[in-house]
C-alpha cells in the first residue's frame, strides 16, 4: 500500500484572476501563503452537461500529457444563470441541471443535480476532504449513492457492477487470471459512470498515472460511506458529465477523447490465430500456416486474416528469445514471398509486436547507445527490467522502449515500416502495459511531438508522465508507420493494453 500523506487545504478564496466574473458558470480559487505551496482549484462550464475541476499547483501539476485534449467551452446559446448565495458559494443553473459550490470549509465541496431532484444530488463532494493531497499525489473523495449501478474503469474483473469494490488504476500481463478477482487486468480508463434513479453522472481522470478507485468499499463512522479516487502523482484534471441515460454519457464521453477510427472492411470477418503454428520448427512454421490456409479454402472457411503470434521472432539459436522485428529463418525462410502466398488465398496477416527488447536482441546494444531505453537514475545508466522471453514463465534481462525518446520511437516507427513493406496488413501491440518496478526511471522527453510544460523540465520520472502515456505513444508510432507506407488504406492497430 502506498504511504498515505494527505493534508487537507483550508483559506480558500476567489483568485484575482476571477474577481470579474462572478456572473461566470465557474469559478477560480486558491490557498496558501507563498507561490511555491499555492494550490488553485477551478471549476468551469464546457457544455450543458460537461464541467470541468481542477486542483493543482507548481509542485503538483496538470497531467503533463492528458488522455484527453482539453475541451473548449462552448455556451452560445446556452442559458444558464448563476446567484451567489454567500461570499463563499455559487450556484450555476444549466439547463435542468444545478450546480452548487461550496468553499466555505476547509475543501471545496461540489454538487450536482438534476433540478427536479434538487435535494437529492447525483454527485456531491465528501465535506471537508473533497479534495486532498497526498503526497507527490491527490485524492477525490465524494459520496457513495448505494444501491445505485458503478461501471467503467475499462477492463475489470466480474461482474460488470464494480460497487462497493476497490480497484488499482494500472495495467499488466494477467495471462490465466480469474474472471471474478483479478486486479488489474489489461485495459484501464479512468472513467466511472454511476446510474442513480435521478439521473447517470460519470467523472474522467486524464492523468496517466496510476491510481486507485474505492467504490464505496471504504467507509468510516465520522465519513460514512464515499467513493475516492487516489492518483500517485501529480495535480488532478477531471472532467464530470451528466446525461438521463448511460447512452448520453457514453455519447458525450466520445466527444470528449474521440471516437474510434474506422478499421478495414476486412477486419470485420473471421480473424483466425493461435500460438502453436508460428511455434513449430517440423514442419516449418510458413508450411504449417499454409496448409492451414488451404484447409480452410477446401472447407469452405470464410477468413479475412491470421493473428501471427510472436513465434515467427524466436531466435534460431540459444537463447531462444523473442526479438521485435526479426525473422526466424528456419520457420520462414522467405517472409514476404510467404505473405504474397497467404494474400493470394485472401487472408490478411496480423503481426505481434512487442515494445521492449531482450539483451540478447541484435539491436540491443545499438538501441543503449541512442538512449531508447529508460534511464534508471540510481546508476544514470539504460534501466534494466526483466522482461518475458519464451516460453510461459522464462524471463531474460533488456529495457522497455522509452517512446518519449525521438530515437525509441523513430526504431520503432521504421521496424513497423519495414513490416508493412513486407506485406503484413496489421500491427499487434502486444505486452504493452508497460509493467516496470520503478517509477522514478526517467524518460527521455526529446521527443519533438511532445509539449513539455516550463515546470515539469526538471521531472522527467515515468511516474510523472504516466506509464500509460508510453502505450499511447506506442500507437502513434505503429499507426502512423502504417499510414505513411500505405497513405490510401485505412491503418488497423490491434493494442493489448487501451487508454482513453
Amino acid at each position: 500500500m502506498p504511504q498515505q500523506q494527505e493534508r487537507v487545504l483550508s483559506g480558500w478564496a476567489v483568485a484575482q484572476a476571477s474577481t470579474a466574473s462572478a456572473q461566470k458558470p465557474g469559478v477560480l480559487l486558491s490557498s496558501g501563503s507563498s507561490s511555491e505551496d499555492l494550490f488553485e482549484f477551478s471549476f468551469e462550464t464546457l457544455r450543458a452537461n460537461v464541467f470541468r475541476t481542477r486542483f493543482t499547483s507548481k509542485s503538483h501539476p496538470l497531467p503533463p500529457h492528458p488522455s484527453a485534449r482539453p475541451m473548449e467551452a462552448e455556451l452560445n446559446g446556452v442559458k444558464f444563470s448563476v446567484s451567489l448565495p454567500s461570499d463563499t458559494a455559487k450556484e450555476i443553473a444549466i439547463g435542468d441541471v444545478l450546480v452548487k459550490l461550496d468553499w466555505t470549509e476547509s475543501s471545496p465541496i461540489l454538487s450536482v443535480a438534476y433540478a427536479e431532484s434538487k435535494d437529492v444530488p447525483i454527485l456531491q463532494d465528501l465535506p471537508f476532504r473533497g479534495y486532498v493531497v497526498d503526497g507527490p499525489g491527490v485524492a477525490h473523495y465524494t459520496r457513495y449513492n448505494r444501491g445505485t449501478l458503478h461501471v467503467g474503469l475499462g477492463e475489470k474483473a466480474a461482474p460488470m457492477d464494480l460497487s462497493g469494490r476497490k480497484f488499482e488504476i494500472s495495467a499488466t500481463d494477467s495471462f490465466g487470471y480469474d474472471v471474478y478477482h483479478t486486479d488489474p487486468l489489461y485495459k484501464n480508463i479512468p472513467l466511472l459512470i454511476n446510474a442513480t434513479p435521478g439521473g447517470c453522472v460519470a467523472t474522467f481522470s486524464t492523468s496517466h498515472t496510476r491510481g486507485l478507485y474505492c467504490i464505496g468499499s471504504e467507509m468510516d463512522g465520522m465519513w460514512g460511506r464515499y467513493k475516492v479516487f487516489r492518483q500517485d502523482y501529480g495535480g488532478l484534471e477531471e472532467y464530470t458529465i451528466v446525461g438521463r441515460t448511460l447512452k448520453d454519457i457514453v455519447r458525450t464521453y466520445a466527444e470528449l477523447v474521440g471516437f474510434p477510427l474506422l478499421v478495414p472492411r476486412w477486419a470485420f470477418g473471421y480473424l483466425s490465430g493461435g500460438m502453436k503454428y508460428s511455434m513449430l520448427d517440423d514442419p516449418p512454421a510458413s508450411e504449417a500456416l499454409l496448409e492451414l490456409a488451404l484447409k480452410m479454402k477446401e472447407y469452405d472457411i470464410p477468413c479475412s486474416a491470421y493473428q501471427m503470434s510472436s513465434g515467427y521472432t524466436v531466435a534460431e539459436k540459444p537463447p531462444k528469445t523473442r526479438n521485435v522485428f526479426t525473422w526466424n529463418r528456419h520457420r520462414f525462410a522467405d517472409p514476404k514471398g510467404w505473405v504474397d502466398e497467404y494474400h493470394k488465398l485472401g487472408m490478411r496477416l496480423i503481426a505481434n509486436v512487442k515494445p521492449y527488447v531482450l539483451a540478447s536482441h541484435p539491436e540491443y546494444e545499438k538501441l543503449k547507445a541512442a538512449n531508447a531505453f529508460f534511464t534508471d537514475p540510481s546508476t544514470g545508466l539504460p534501466a534494466v527490467a526483466r522482461l518475458w522471453s519464451a516460453g510461459g514463465g522464462e524471463s531474460g534481462e533488456g529495457g522497455h522502449i522509452d517512446f518519449t525518446s525521438k530515437s525509441g520511437f523513430r526504431w520503432w516507427y521504421d521496424g513497423v515500416k519495414k513490416l508493412r513493406e513486407e506485406g503484413i496488413d496489421c500491427i499487434w501491440n502486444d505486452n504493452n502495459e508497460y509493467v516496470i518496478t520503478d517509477d522514478n526511471w526517467e524518460c527521455a522527453l526529446n521527443l519533438s511531438s511532445l509539449e513539455i510544460p516550463e515546470e515539469l523540465k526538471g521531472r522527467p520520472q515515468i511516474g510523472v508522465w504516466g506509464r500509460s502515456l508510453h502505450t499511447e505513444l506506442h500507437g502513434q508510432a505503429s499507426h502512423d508507420a502504417l499510414v505513411d507506407t500505405e497513405p490510401e488504406a485505412r491503418p488497423f492497430v490491434l493494442t493489448r493494453t487501451g487508454r482513453a
